[in-house]
């Protein structure tokens, strides 16, 4: 028997991570710059923030992918850490959305939401239609999955055993935080271990009182997703990933102590276990989230408090060319100005960093020439698409002269980022390798940064 439970089981999970992946990457096919420009464009009032994190995580079906993109938006300095904590808050309200869907009972319509996902991609339609069909697609297998997962758990049922298993997560909350937490992390989504706990719901082996503390571990074990993605990141993009960690396990703490009351609250809302499971699950993370809201500028601070140091921003595209002021030549002139000046600021960023490489051995602003040198190469490359619009301006003579010369100071410019560049390179692999300067060498390279 336990050979009919173990590979139908294997199976369901493996078809449950699979539906959750392909519906996640088809949407934000369809969608992923959109939802990036509407993050870009977040303000800085939190209950804004929450509100996007709930509408792009719901959309997107996974608070791990949008607290992915919220932690690079932050490495790239289109986002400060106060509005990124604020999104991450609404993100881990919207990935409750996938339980609340399964505990609708709709997953006996799999096969016909996988079919309907499936003619939409496979049939000659337009690619963001395709898009489409594989986010239904990922749907149908959801539930699907969902199916085949109940089904084999469900001999389990009558072996006492079993029970007394799953029993003990109730006993011991503790234990059933470590286990979901484990789960999650290994396979790095929460809605995959939320649905496979309604799936032992359905059967009876889970109750409330065992499901919710895996549920919380859960929502701690996602948090692995954006530890991942801020290594090699900087300092602001660490914090992200630290706030999101932080704000699961300080609410799985706080949670832990009501435990008893809260469960008997969610019990009083509806007897069916299904539908305790994924309100718990929603109700947990809107509470945590009114719980931080108020002190969320006190919680900015305690992060930056345990990962002090100073944010390196690094600004990314344009700032002061736009086509919509080319309805004044002088104005867009002044424009093409100010850009060459700041990227030339830039640069000079770039070569203080290859100073403090040569000079201090710190490998750490290696990364930053490298994301400082990708928006010289853009800026530069955007200033020579911008030159020739301006050139068929009327502008006075004096400077109609100056914009080829603009030109070849901008793409001079990009020269030096490259240069520097590559001698960040060789310096890194230098210090790799502990290779010496002499005292003769390193007074002539002093020299060389003071001409330069």
């Amino acid at each position: 028997m336990l050979l009919e439970v173990i590979f139908p089981l294997i199976g369901g999970i493996a078809l449950l991570i699979y539906g959750i992946h392909i519906t996640s990457d088809g949407i934000q096919k369809a969608l992923a710059q959109r939802l990036k420009n509407i993050l870009e464009k977040t303000t800085s009032n939190p209950l804004i923030g929450v509100l996007l994190g709930f509408i792009i995580t719901a959309i997107i079906q996974s608070s791990s992918a949008t607290t992915v993109i919220v932690v690079s938006l932050v490495n790239s300095g289109l986002m400060n850490l106060f509005q990124a904590v604020s999104i991450i808050f609404g993100a881990n309200i919207g990935t409750t959305i996938t339980a609340q869907i399964i505990a609708l009972k709709i997953t006996k319509y799999g096969f016909l939401i996988f079919t309907i996902g499936f003619l939409l991609q496979f049939l000659p339609f337009k690619r963001k239609v395709k898009y489409f069909g594989q986010f239904i697609m990922g749907f149908g297998l959801i539930f699907i999955a969902i199916e085949i997962t109940t089904s084999s758990v469900s001999p389990l049922k009558n072996d006492p055993k079993i029970k007394e298993i799953f029993l003990n997560f109730g006993r011991i909350p503790v234990f059933g935080v470590l286990v979901g937490s484990i789960f999650t992390m290994i396979q790095q989504s929460s809605s995959v271990t939320v649905g496979i706990i309604e799936a032992l719901g359905m059967e009876g082996l889970l109750d409330i009182n065992s499901a919710f503390p895996m549920i919380l571990g859960a929502n701690i074990g996602t948090t692995i997703t954006a530890i991942i993605a801020s290594v090699g990141t900087n300092i602001a993009a660490k914090r992200t990933a630290l706030a999101h960690v932080l704000f699961n396990i300080i609410g799985a703490i706080v949670f832990l102590l009501i435990l008893n009351p809260y469960i008997n609250f969610i019990k009083i809302l509806t007897p069916n276990t299904v539908n305790q499971i994924a309100n718990s699950h929603t109700l947990f993370n809107i509470i945590n989230t009114l719980i931080f809201l108020p002190f969320i500028l006190q919680f900015v601070k305690l992060i930056k408090k345990i990962i002090p140091g100073e944010d390196v921003i690094i600004e990314t595209g344009v700032k002061y060319l736009n086509k919509s002021i080319l309805k004044s030549p002088i104005v867009a002139y002044d424009a093409l100005i100010k850009e060459v000046t700041r990227l030339s600021s830039i640069v000079e960023n770039n070569l203080l960093c290859l100073k403090e490489l040569i000079f201090n051995s710190n490998k750490s602003v290696v990364r930053d020439i490298i994301q400082r040198e990708e928006t010289i190469n853009y800026v530069n490359k955007e200033i020579s698409r911008y030159v020739p619009l301006i050139t068929s301006l009327n502008l006075p003579e004096k400077e109609i002269k100056m914009v080829p010369q603009i030109l070849i100071i901008s793409s001079q410019l990009e020269r030096i980022g490259d240069l520097i560049d590559n001698t960040s390179q060789l310096e890194f692999q230098r210090i790799e390798e502990r290779i010496p300067y002499s005292q003769f060498a390193m007074k002539e390279l002093l020299d060389m940064f003071n001409y330069i």
